[in-house]
């Protein structure tokens, strides 16, 4: 099976995997708005996403560490044992500092330790995923998304009509238990698939060689999600500050929209591509995984366009009907800015795979802050234009600055080539 073959296969596993959950948590949610009211719900967010963010940077560093140095590994088994265990070691190291930081927020200690217990599972489970990801078990990934999305609004409606517990306790004892029964199936897959494997036992070298070669490739990714998210977070912070309430809700509601709807077609080629690309690159692939990566690359620029076409013909209309937003021409170009922005970044994380290849991923955190830094500098140049039409600019912009870095020398290189000047054959009668 060619590389190709392999992705469309694995691409729409993932894409089962993430829209059957975004259906049934899409159905939930005005159901837990109704039981909670806006404010309780919105408390909840904040929570919840807070935990997300801090298990992007605990468990991030080492679920990209799994997906780039499994393939080479010579024991699966032991590869991924080690693995689990630097995850519950790091999750162990920093369980009592982020329940001291929440009940110092929250000041309940119940709370604090919910929110503890929920970041241990969810990081865990971030940790499994890539094994599974990298052992090409995407089918697998389905169930247990399923399982993780039922449990947790079954769970949360019960434990809100009839427990008497608050709201918060409710909600995240759901979510605990959803991750823990995902978890336990995860876990029952991957030691099935890998039964056959012999146990090696590891020497503590072994030990602290693994971790050094995570933390080197790894850290530096954690510390690059959390300035992705700042690039498509500064955009409504800002805009909240100098336009007001009204204006950054009605762009929330347009960026949410678009941005999660284009970033959930998407997101499997991503998902799906780098346990691939890693395989075929271990084994000196690297003609095929060109081709491969230009079919990628054609497959979402084609998607801009089929988006482009059909925003103008009748999305944006329909975007208006159903979020309510002014019917003005600075918000039709608003959600169409926020579509290149948002294919253009997908855009850059299909082009930095060849440095995370390369292990090159301190360059991909210089490259994403720097491009941060421009957001910040144009918001703060043109923030007296009042022009709210700025903000999602200064997204779009640092998508493009971001792009334009780590695709530089694909472009140099690509530009020369036109320079050179032609070869004759000198025939001579």
């Amino acid at each position: 099976m060619d590389l190709f073959s392999k992705f469309k296969k694995d691409y729409f596993n993932y894409l089962i995997s993430i829209i059957l959950p975004s259906f049934i948590s899409a159905l939930s949610i005005p159901v837990f708005k109704n039981l909670l009211g806006a404010k309780g719900y919105g408390k909840f967010s904040i929570w919840f996403n807070a935990i997300l963010i801090a298990t992007a940077i605990l468990s991030g560093w080492i679920a990209q560490s799994i997906i780039r140095f499994f393939p080479a590994s010579t024991n699966k088994r032991s590869f991924s044992r080690q693995a689990i265990i630097l995850s519950l070691k790091t999750q162990g190291i920093f369980f009592v500092p982020v329940f001291i930081v929440a009940f110092y927020v929250g000041h309940d200690l119940l709370l604090a330790l919910l929110t503890s217990l929920v970041l241990f599972a969810t990081s865990l489970q971030f940790t499994i995923l890539p094994i599974i990801q990298s052992s090409f078990l995407s089918r697998k990934i389905i169930l247990s998304e399923i399982i993780r999305v039922t449990t947790y609004v079954g769970g949360a409606v019960l434990l809100l009509k009839f427990s008497g517990l608050s709201y918060l306790y409710s909600l995240f004892i759901a979510v605990f238990s959803s991750y823990l029964f995902s978890l336990f199936f995860l876990i029952k897959k991957a030691l099935q698939f890998f039964k056959e494997e012999d146990f090696e036992l590891n020497t503590t070298l072994e030990k602290i060689l693994l971790f050094k070669k995570f933390f080197k490739y790894g850290a530096p990714l954690s510390l690059w999600f959390l300035f992705s998210y700042l690039i498509s977070y500064a955009d409504k912070l800002f805009m909240f500050k100098y336009e007001g309430a009204e204006a950054q809700g009605n762009y929330q509601a347009i960026f949410d929209l678009l941005f999660r709807g284009i970033t959930l077609i998407i997101s499997p080629v991503v998902t799906s591509l780098f346990p691939i690309l890693t395989s075929a690159y271990e084994r000196g692939n690297k003609t095929e995984i060109r081709k491969f990566i230009k079919k990628i690359i054609i497959f979402e620029i084609s998607g801009f366009t089929v988006a482009s076409i059909l925003y103008w013909w009748f999305g944006a209309d329909l975007l208006r009907l159903i979020l309510k937003t002014p019917n003005t021409e600075t918000f039709r170009l608003m959600g169409f800015i926020v579509i290149c922005g948002t294919f253009i970044w997908q855009l850059a994380i299909l082009a930095q795979k060849r440095f995370e290849l390369k292990l090159n991923s301190f360059f991909l955190l210089a490259m994403v802050v720097i491009a941060f830094t421009i957001q910040l500098i144009f918001y703060f140049l043109f923030k007296s234009n009042n022009n709210i039409l700025v903000y999602p600019a200064g997204f779009l912009l640092s998508a493009f600055v971001y792009l334009l870095l780590i695709s530089f020398s694909e472009l140099i290189s690509f530009s020369r080539s036109f320079s050179r000047k032609p070869k004759f054959i000198n025939l001579k009668m």
